[in-house]
């Protein structure tokens, strides 16, 4: 079971970036233990504009802040091939508006990198999504599949996000 530094709750709320879909996760830290509290993943057409789905996830992710009050907004540092410089913009978009939201909210941000995430969790900063989501389930206790694995991804970095700012340790 974790254990927690903290003496009041304290939650963070992990976020992996996507125009498609943004995986989210609320992670509290609490007396004795953690609880992985909310998950899932904000989805957006490709048949609506660009703008319009930029707002759809500033909005949800609006909504997150308000309803579970997180200490901090821990985001997925991203990285695009080359090879694909219209994804690294469009990205790069979807971060603004959720670095955006969390400012609007005075929400302090944290970048971390997948492969520190990885090692943190696993001990491995290659280990596979399968790796990292068991290591989740191992720490909060849980035996279903977080799904998406976006949302896993983001619990991930909600823990990690935590730990590094001296709220929870596993």
């Amino acid at each position: 079971m974790a254990k927690i530094v903290s003496q009041k709750k304290i939650r963070a709320l992990g976020i992996d970036p996507g125009l498609a879909s943004t995986g989210y996760a609320v992670v509290e830290a609490l007396n004795k233990g953690g609880n992985l509290r909310d998950w899932g993943s904000i989805k957006t057409s490709s048949k609506k504009p660009l703008p319009l789905r930029l707002q759809e996830i500033y909005s949800e992710i609006h909504g997150l802040i308000n309803k579970w009050s997180p200490l901090l907004l821990v985001i997925e540092d991203v990285y695009v091939l080359d090879k694909f410089p219209k994804a690294a913009i469009q990205l790069g978009e979807v971060v603004g508006v959720i670095l955006l939201a969390a400012q609007n909210s005075m929400v302090e941000t944290l970048r971390i990198r997948p492969t520190e995430v990885k090692n943190c969790l696993t001990g491995n900063g290659r280990a596979s999504k399968i790796n990292v989501s068991d290591s989740v389930k191992r720490i909060f206790s849980i035996k279903k599949d977080i799904k998406p694995d976006h949302a896993s991804d983001s619990a991930a970095l909600a823990l990690v996000g935590l730990s590094r700012k001296g709220y929870f340790n596993f």
